[in-house]
């Protein structure tokens, strides 16, 4: 697991400008994941990356949305706890992680 611990995007470019999240509008909630005891807002490069983790999610009427870093960070940030990170989820086994508390 790689942990990014600088606090604004573009140092080392690790995420994209823009992600994409499954969101449930109806519930206002996110596809969130957990690695290694580190719960954050689930978030890929591609569409067709967040289109297969949905797959994983038992919940009907899940969009894909497409949001700007930042956009994505605030989100984040509206997760009640234990969600204390954003995480590219490309490679699932090696997510980037940048927490936002």
């Amino acid at each position: 697991m790689q942990t990014l611990i600088q606090p604004i995007l573009g140092l080392d470019n690790e995420f994209p400008s823009s992600v994409f999240v499954l969101s449930h509008v109806a519930s206002k909630r996110y596809g969130c994941y957990c690695h290694q005891n580190v719960h954050g807002l689930a978030c890929f490069s591609t569409k067709a990356g967040a289109a297969g983790f949905g797959q994983f999610i038992d919940l009907d009427g899940l969009k894909i949305v497409e949001l700007t870093f930042d956009e994505a960070r605030d989100v984040a940030k509206d997760r009640p706890m234990p969600v204390t990170a954003v995480m590219l989820l490309d490679d699932m086994s090696d997510p980037k992680i940048h927490f936002i508390r």
